[in-house]
């Protein structure tokens, strides 16, 4: 480690250089009997520090930014600040970077693997991290008292295996509940997005509104896919969380999620079904951009009463009758 960080500093490696480690140090010295620069380091026990004893800093050779002790390890950690401040930070940026500041030359695939060690250690590694799930459910309800987690687990062919391969889980809050059921209104969004990382599956997520119609974040799952057996087990587990039967009137508003429709008339077939406004005018948006059409959309969306909302898609109608 010595000889990388002592290359490095020096800007480059000079020549085929080679390590040689003596009774009382370490030497660097060229391979090459042309160029007479040497380098030879002592420290007197392996606690102390390390002194250069004889130094001779003339070379004859000519420079290369080839650099074997440059290792993904070491790149690492001159770069951590970096990933820290900016994740998204590009390899060529990286690669670039340690070419200016160190006059060194790195591969691609080296700064590819360097920003890898650097995000799993700034965010922790995404294996490692499901491995802990149980403690981070075990810590979640002692904190959060009246907390419901439910993890489903992939068959295992084996029954003796030790190890289990995750499927799905369940996640919603205690405190989330109680205001819920205090104080909010039967309503509840739902919405599905992909995860980003090396593993594929997508987080569920069900929201209702508070008194100033802020979103009220309640349950999440994270899912193999949106499909309508993932939806109804996300569902299942709302419904059981807050007592709803097959007789509820709630109101749910989606946006068309594959599974989702037909799981709520399954599971609730007396709830009303509604769609997101924002993504029906996305939709509409497709074929008719005119800002016109999208007022007349919201103006519907905004009708507090049923005289209203008739009088206000009448005239949407009378303005375009098939948009409408």
């Amino acid at each position: 480690m010595l000889v990388g960080v002592l290359r490095v500093t020096n800007k480059g490696q000079v020549g085929s250089q080679a390590t040689t480690s003596t009774r009382k140090g370490k030497e660097l010295k060229t391979q090459k009997v042309t160029c007479g620069w040497y380098i030879h380091a002592s420290r007197s026990n392996p606690e102390s520090d390390w002194f250069i004893r004889t130094l001779n800093q003339t070379h004859t050779c000519l420079q290369t930014r080839k650099l074997r002790a440059c290792t993904a390890s070491l790149i690492s950690k001159k770069i951590f600040d970096q990933v820290e401040a900016n994740p998204d930070i590009p390899l060529r940026a990286i690669q670039d970077h340690f070419q200016k500041t160190y006059q060194v030359g790195v591969t691609m695939d080296n700064v590819f693997r360097a920003k890898d060690k650097a995000s799993k250690h700034i965010t922790g590694d995404y294996t490692k991290n499901y491995e802990l799930l149980r403690d981070y459910v075990l810590e979640l309800q002692a904190t959060n008292p009246d907390t419901t987690v439910k993890i489903d687990l992939c068959s295992e062919p084996n029954p003796d295996s030790p190890t289990r391969q995750f499927r799905r889980i369940y996640v919603r809050s205690g405190p989330l509940k109680k205001g819920f059921k205090a104080c909010l209104r039967d309503l509840l969004g739902f919405d599905g997005a992909f995860m980003k990382g090396p593993f594929l599956g997508q987080v569920l997520s069900a929201v209702g509104l508070d008194s100033n119609n802020g979103i009220y974040p309640l349950a999440y799952g994270i899912v193999e896919s949106e499909n309508t057996e993932s939806w109804k087990w996300f569902l299942d587990n709302i419904g059981d969380d807050l007592d709803l039967g097959r007789n509820s009137n709630f109101t749910f508003i989606s946006d068309r999620q594959k599974g989702l429709h037909t799981t709520v008339e399954q599971l609730f077939p007396n709830a009303e079904h509604r769609y997101c406004i924002r993504h029906i005018h996305d939709n509409m948006r497709k074929r008719w951009r005119k800002t016109e059409y999208r007022d007349h959309l919201w103006k519907c969306a905004l009708a507090t009463t049923i005289p209203e909302f008739e009088h206000l898609m009448k005239e949407f109608s009378q303005y375009d009758k098939e948009a409408c």
